[in-house]
């Protein structure tokens, strides 16, 4: 039956011309063939041209389809074209009246276009029209149900654009919607040299048009890579770092952590030695000095022994065998992939304490956080989300990933330099970038009151080595709630204000003569812990290390970072301490990115202290005591 010609809402399109000689395409949409001219750009006359030819060939083909009589057998190839309307112009590169393509959706243009819904109802063809009553300007739309089947790339693999991503929202910020709308589309195209290569900017400043790179490649049947790819791979450690521990460090030095200097293991006194006693005066002597202060040592060559390197290797390989006795599925999926673990009879009691202080194998490191932040949360009296499943939190981040944010231009900028010389975040709009931005996104709106803070980036990082997005922000929730990070990332950081009373109080009774010489050279905690806590140790020490501190702090809570960093002040106690350093040394000292000869040692102070009964008691009342003073309002005097 013939169909009346749709209403005209764009520029006039042209029939198209004779038959040319069939070529092969490798474009899924006419959505992907926007993105591609606007990539290169284009003069005002062949602008025109080059869009009637393909557009009017596309409506033709709609035509066609809508004009044949009966229903189309289940047995005929249901090809549709899939359309996703291409991100806006970046709004830092302004363009002239004469340059600018005026944007019509796709959908206007062909309304018999149809797309599947295969997030749900996969096998009921829905119009592209319909798509409309799922707009995010539809307040009464349920949250959820804003994703669509859109399909790109040469594989014909589901991407994660969607109607609601590819949508300004009401009050939604031009710079933001491009930002927001850019990562869904690159999320469906790819980027080139994903994993290698540095990748060009998109969303603000970066290249000309004419350096930019196309997103979508042609089908290759060469499974080699190339010889540049060859040579990234090579030089990246266990971990997808560039092999080069001390790798382009923006820290004033590196330094060695002495394992001598963790032998003593100090010991909770009945009262401080310094109860009672006037406060050190301070040094007023500001003027340069000559004397550089003590100077520590800096790390042994990173090159290790053959022997020692196989000798490691065997023994990881005896403690998988023991963590593989440890944990057991408790849960597994419809497919039958595991997705909760829990802990056998192995895994009950000191022996579990004793093998995570150890460090937790690779291998079974996602397994054992996540069951470990799983028994916090059973012990957790809190409100918000921590109390909620792990299902919930998924389905959560489901429906955030595609809302705006008011932080998405700020996250935007600080992606790109969270985390460098990683396979997976080296290339811009990578999966690792795109990854780490969509989580940072969604988390932003989970509190009103911390919203985004810069912090959190190298966190979710660490976090997506191990983790998809939907986990990586579970776990952010468990540690937003369920760990006290809340306190430390809302305004006014008072959680990180108390953390560092504890640890003063604890410098106070364990190393006396530390806290005089902060008192002595006016010292203050802000002015170096920051970064220690708010990013738990992300880029202060080495990822190896940083791993451990992390196995456990998901055991031991917030305890584990206070005394990880009291552990680095016992390490240098000496130096800071000495009669010749000065403001400067102590503070060029603490912001050193720290190498501890054996991570073995350094945990197992960490543990020996941490396990005294005595020292938790103090921390919890130390606690308790600067709460009263913030609520008295002479907390602004308590601290250093």
């Amino acid at each position: 039956m013939a169909h009346a010609p749709p209403t005209q809402l764009g520029p006039s399109i042209a029939p198209p011309p004779p038959a040319a000689p069939s070529r092969d395409s490798t474009l899924e949409s006419a959505g992907q063939a926007a993105d591609i001219f606007d990539l290169y750009g284009a003069n005002e006359e062949s602008m025109t041209g080059s869009w009637e030819e393909p557009m009017g060939a596309l409506y033709e083909d709609c035509e066609a389809v809508q004009e044949q009589p009966g229903q189309i057998p289940e047995t005929t190839p249901n090809i549709n074209i899939i359309t996703s309307p291409p991100a806006p112009p970046s709004p830092s590169h302004s363009q002239s009246p004469s340059h600018s393509r005026p944007h019509t959706p796709i959908k206007h243009r062909f309304p018999s276009i149809i797309s599947p819904r295969t997030d749900s109802t996969a096998n009921s063809p829905v119009r592209y029209s319909d798509i409309q009553r799922l707009s995010p300007a539809n307040t009464g739309s349920k949250r959820g149900s804003m994703s669509t089947g859109i399909f790109s790339g040469t594989d014909g693999t589901r991407s994660q654009t969607s109607v609601a991503a590819s949508s300004r929202y009401p009050g939604e910020e031009e710079d933001a919607f491009h930002v927001r709308s850019t990562y869904a589309r690159l999320g469906g195209e790819g980027v080139h040299g994903d994993g290698w290569d540095q990748g060009v900017e998109r969303t603000r400043g970066g290249p000309t048009m004419a350096d930019k790179r196309m997103t979508v490649f042609p089908p290759s049947k060469n499974g080699d890579i190339g010889e540049k790819e060859r040579r990234f791979l090579a030089s990246l450690d266990r971990y997808g770092f560039v092999n080069d521990p001390h790798r382009n460090r923006s820290e004033s030095r590196v330094v060695s952590i002495p394992s001598s200097s963790l032998i003593k293991i100090p010991k909770m006194p009945i009262t401080s030695s310094l109860s009672g006693k006037p406060p050190a005066q301070p040094n007023n002597n500001f003027v340069p000095s000559s004397d550089p202060g003590p100077t520590p040592k800096p790390p042994k060559s990173s090159r290790t022994d053959p022997d020692a390197e196989m000798k490691a290797k065997r023994k990881e390989g005896e403690r998988v065998k023991k963590w593989g006795k440890m944990m057991k599925v408790k849960r597994r999926d419809g497919g039958g992939n595991i997705i909760e673990w829990q802990w056998s009879r192995d895994g009950e009691g000191a022996k579990l304490a004793n093998r995570v202080y150890k460090g937790i194998p690779d291998r079974w490191r996602m397994a054992a956080w996540w069951t470990l932040a799983e028994e916090q949360v059973q012990k957790w009296n809190g409100k918000g989300k921590g109390k909620s499943t792990a299902q919930q939190l998924i389905s959560d981040y489901t429906e955030a990933v595609n809302l705006p944010s008011s932080f998405d231009v700020q996250i935007d900028l600080d992606v790109p330099r969270t985390i460098s010389g990683h396979t997976m975040f080296v290339t811009r709009y990578g999966t690792g970038q795109r990854n780490l931005w969509h989580v940072l996104h969604a988390f932003s709106q989970l509190c009103p009151t911390c919203g985004y803070v810069q912090g959190m980036g190298p966190i979710v990082a660490t976090l997506l080595c191990y983790y998809d997005p939907e986990r990586a922000y579970s776990l952010m929730v468990r540690l937003h709630d369920v760990y006290g990070m809340h306190e430390i990332f809302e305004p006014g950081f008072p959680g990180l204000l108390e953390a560092f009373y504890v640890q003063e109080r604890l410098m106070e009774w364990l190393i006396p003569d530390l806290y005089q010489s902060f008192q002595r050279n006016m010292i203050s905690t802000t002015a170096w812990g920051t970064k220690w806590y708010i990013t738990l140790f992300v880029n202060t020490v080495p990822f190896s290390q940083q791993l451990r501190i992390w196995d456990v702090l998901w055991m031991e809570g917030r305890d584990a970072i206070i005394i990880t960093s009291l552990a680095i002040l016992w390490s240098f106690r000496d130096l800071l301490a000495a009669p010749n350093s000065s403001f400067e040394s102590i503070l060029s000292l603490l912001s050193s990115y720290f190498v501890p000869e054996d991570e073995g040692v350094f945990m197992q102070w960490i543990k020996k202290v941490l396990s005294q009964k005595k020292v938790r008691e103090k921390m919890d009342g130390w606690r308790m005591e600067w709460k009263t003073l913030a609520k008295e309002g002479k907390s602004g005097s308590a601290l250093l």
